[in-house]
């Protein structure tokens, strides 16, 4: 049986890093990894956050249960920590769905000719980044992020700096409204460029007017690139309402990161309600204590009653884990009517007013970690 070892804890501009292993009994390494507590956004506002990443084991020291003692271990931790979700860049989803996670966010990447923007005239009123605008980005992150899930916090500039990366920012009335960061793409064929491409690497805006002057930005580089690529379309939905190029455009979707609750209530009480009235009871099947569990749910007026019933009170659905992280997150299309065709759930009653509290909702990360 491996002892689960937590190696080190070292504080990080984001929260706090903690490395893992998992030993033998001659304190030999058999697995390892890497786990960051953090705040990403959620529902009304941010939640404690693990994120989990590096995870690896030698070739000869596989199938042996490792990492799955490994995760249990931090999972328990994570809780403890006040962590209400787990989060990871699965390199093989089927692998850690077997560990509670599942897919939550994609990320896509929309590509359209600079022709395609004519819509909107050429204008320049961006200036560049550089570091005394750094607060007025993060004004601009934070205001993005409100209504979509995943984002992480930002306290410095190198998401805006290197690698390439140009960075602009756009002042509505005086007040920061929109940035942009870009890199650009071309091959030197005899004595010409071709396969010439923008890519357009984080986009936040704050209103449907700064995000067309976005557009307008971008018709600037007519002429020296052929190509605009959007990436992040899954956390920029916007972009593509105000596009509506669908023939000109080509997209293309990769599935990007996997969630796991580790705490019911906290979820359930952090998540942004509608205004009208609505209840339900859901039965979240899980190997966690605090996950597992009956609980009702009333809500109105963007408020909530959370509460824990009895392990054998009735409930109007039951799910696992896996299921209950993705509709808490409003991916994966589910309703009333298609859940059932989801593994592991149960519709015994009325569960309409979940997936009323729980619509789609743009979820992603512009960075990995």
């Amino acid at each position: 049986m491996a002892n689960i070892v937590i190696k080190s804890r070292t504080p990080f501009l984001c929260g706090e890093v903690l490395s893992v292993a998992a030993e033998d009994e001659n304190g030999a390494k058999l697995s390892s990894g890497v786990f960051t507590f953090t705040e990403t956004s959620y529902g009304k506002g941010k939640i404690k956050t693990m994120l989990a990443g590096g995870i690896e084991t030698p070739v000869e020291n596989r199938r042996g249960g490792n990492v799955r003692a490994m995760f249990e271990k931090m999972h328990m931790t994570g809780e403890k920590e006040g962590a209400a979700v787990a989060l990871l860049h699965p390199f093989s989803f089927s692998f850690y769905r077997k560990f509670g996670y599942e897919r939550v966010a994609d990320h896509v990447v929309i590509g359209v000719p600079v022709s395609s923007l004519d819509f909107v005239p050429r204008r320049s009123r961006f200036v560049p980044y550089d570091e005394a605008k750094l607060s007025d980005m993060i004004k601009i992150y934070e205001k993005f992020c409100r209504k979509r899930n995943l984002l992480l916090p930002r306290y410095d500039g190198s998401h805006y700096t290197g690698g390439g990366k140009q960075a602009y920012i756009y002042y509505e009335d005086g007040e920061p409204a929109a940035y942009i960061v870009v890199t650009g793409r071309k091959t030197l064929y005899v004595n010409n460029y071709v396969n010439t491409a923008l890519s357009v690497n984080e986009l936040c805006y704050t209103s449907p007017s700064a995000l067309k002057e976005v557009f307008s930005f971008l018709r600037m580089f007519e002429g020296e690139y052929d190509r605009i690529e959007f990436y992040d379309g899954s956390l920029c939905v916007e972009v593509d309402m105000t596009l509506r190029e669908y023939a000109l455009a080509d997209y293309k979707i990769i599935p990007d990161m996997q969630a796991r609750a580790l705490n019911t209530e906290k979820m359930l009480s952090s998540a942004d309600y509608p205004e009208k009235e609505g209840g339900f009871t859901v039965r979240v099947n899980d190997s966690l204590p605090t996950v597992n569990g009956v609980f009702r749910v009333e809500y109105g007026g963007g408020d909530c009653k959370v509460t824990r019933l009895d392990d054998h009170a009735d409930a109007g659905i039951a799910l696992p884990v896996t299921v209950f992280t993705q509709i808490i997150y409003g991916y994966g299309g589910y309703n009333e009517r298609n859940v059932i065709y989801a593994d592991g759930v149960t519709v015994s009653g009325d569960c309409a007013d979940l997936f009323r509290a729980f619509p789609p909702r743009p979820s992603g990360v512009f960075e990995h970690f």
